[in-house]
């Protein structure tokens, strides 16, 4: 894993997603009752991590879909779920400080930052949403083929001067 091989969104995306995770961890252990939705934060930061680091580890293996759009995806989705749950616990968060409630506060700022990471490299990449399947944007499309030809037409047999009239 190089960092220097990194854009400067994907060093963001990468540092928003192991304060996510380390802090996300923490928190959820320690107060699953009030941070327990932190597990699903903690969990986009490893897919994010992966996202960012798979075409270095394994540059044969295809992402499904531009990089950007899954990084705007597992991004927002964390953030989201960081900010409500933030909301949600607002009270208990700042009630009684400690040090489970700061590493709270990590990931919520982690999440943030993979959110904004992720809509950099969205717009870099022209902000149009490409999810499906790898390189499927890229084939050419298929050219139209013409139908097939209509048979040639057969000579009527009934015609005048067949052989049925010179019979008769």
């Amino acid at each position: 894993m190089d960092l220097s091989k990194l854009s400067a969104s994907e060093k963001l995306a990468v540092y928003g997603a192991i304060a996510t995770v380390i802090g996300g961890v923490v928190a959820a252990s320690s107060y699953p009752g009030h941070w327990g939705l932190t597990w699903f934060a903690a969990i986009l930061g490893l897919a994010m991590l992966a996202v960012v680091f798979l075409p270095q580890l394994s540059p044969d293996t295809k992402l499904p879909g531009k990089e950007g759009s899954l990084m705007v995806i597992i991004g927002g989705v964390a953030a989201l779920i960081m900010a409500l749950v933030f909301l949600t616990t607002i009270a208990f968060t700042f009630e009684g400080f400690d040090v489970s409630s700061a590493l709270f506060l990590v990931a919520l700022a982690g999440a943030l930052v993979m959110g904004w990471a992720g809509w950099q490299a969205f717009q870099a990449e022209g902000g149009k949403f490409d999810i499906g399947m790898a390189g499927a944007s890229s084939v050419p499309p298929v050219p139209m083929v013409p139908p097939p030809a209509p048979p040639p037409s057969a000579p009527p047999t009934d015609a005048p001067g067949s052989e049925d009239e010179d019979r008769a």
